[in-house]
């Protein structure tokens, strides 16, 4: 049997627990933390805790009053105890807004889910590469909330449905200016002539943990600026990241074939700083 904690209670997964007037279901008015769990640390917990703080201001909605960061950490290690002991798993935060109303809400107050998933890897791998395609009829438009993690994500369902057709494993997501944007799961970066570059959040991607993270921790090498489609396919590699997977690399778009030197370096460099495995 699985658990999950909502709004700071354990619960089995089977109880009914979300009303059909739930704002998250009806109006997409929420959005959601992924985080990695490696023998029970959480690894960028506080950038997690950061961005889920400033998308509450953005969207004008109040942190529940139960969390707090250290009773988030308690919470999840918590969870982890009673599902089977779990050390290694993909955690999902989920926030929606309390209270009903129509568009306009009612409460601005925020409830929260904790689930947990079971990872096979014990530590970031950045696999054996991915066959990738372009979706160029779905841009993802740029706005105020673009760079947010919300749960209206209808676009990477639709791209997502489209890689399993082609037989693609991702989709390099475009933004209505026909640059790159971001992929189904993660952002992007591409690797020429040795320095990184990722797309700006003006380019409407996601500001992914991982991503901000990466920024930080090698700050000299990596630019952010627009990528235009005819850069990225000149790329000597491309790069995508997530807080759960970490470093993910394309191994061929299209007919093109990349490498995977910088994912190997830069998944090492993130086992050791971030789990202290050598």
């Amino acid at each position: 049997m699985q658990y999950i904690n909502y709004n700071g209670n354990i619960f089995s997964e089977h109880e009914t627990l979300l009303p059909v007037t739930n704002r998250a279901f009806r109006y997409g008015d929420g959005f959601f933390e992924s985080m990695a769990m490696f023998d029970r640390k959480i690894p960028l917990l506080d950038f997690h805790w950061s961005r889920a703080g400033f998308t509450a201001e953005v969207i004008s909605a109040v942190m529940p009053k139960r969390l707090t960061f250290e009773s988030l950490e308690s919470m999840i290690l918590d969870l982890a105890s009673v599902n089977e002991a779990v050390t290694n798993a993909k955690v999902r935060l989920q926030f929606f807004r309390k209270g009903e109303g129509l568009y306009l809400p009612e409460n601005e107050e925020l409830g929260f889910v904790i689930t947990m998933d079971k990872l096979a890897n014990t530590q970031f791998e950045c696999g054996n590469g991915l066959r990738a395609g372009v979706r160029d009829d779905c841009y993802k438009p740029v706005s105020m909330t673009s760079d947010l993690k919300t749960s209206n994500a209808l676009n990477y369902v639709l791209a997502a449905q489209f890689a399993k057709a082609e037989g693609w494993d991702e989709i390099i997501m475009l933004n209505h200016f026909s640059q790159v944007c971001e992929a189904i799961h993660s952002n992007i970066f591409i690797c020429k002539n040795d320095k990184l570059i990722t797309p700006d959040l003006d380019s409407g991607c996601v500001n992914g943990v991982m991503r901000t993270y990466l920024i930080a921790a090698l700050e000299e090498d990596i630019e952010e600026r627009p990528i235009p489609m005819e850069e990225l396919m000149a790329a000597d590699e491309i790069l995508l990241t997530n807080a759960v997977r970490g470093i993910q690399w394309i191994k061929m778009l299209g007919s093109n074939t990349y490498k995977n030197k910088r994912a190997m370096e830069i998944t090492a460099l993130l086992n050791i700083n971030l789990l202290g495995k050598h």
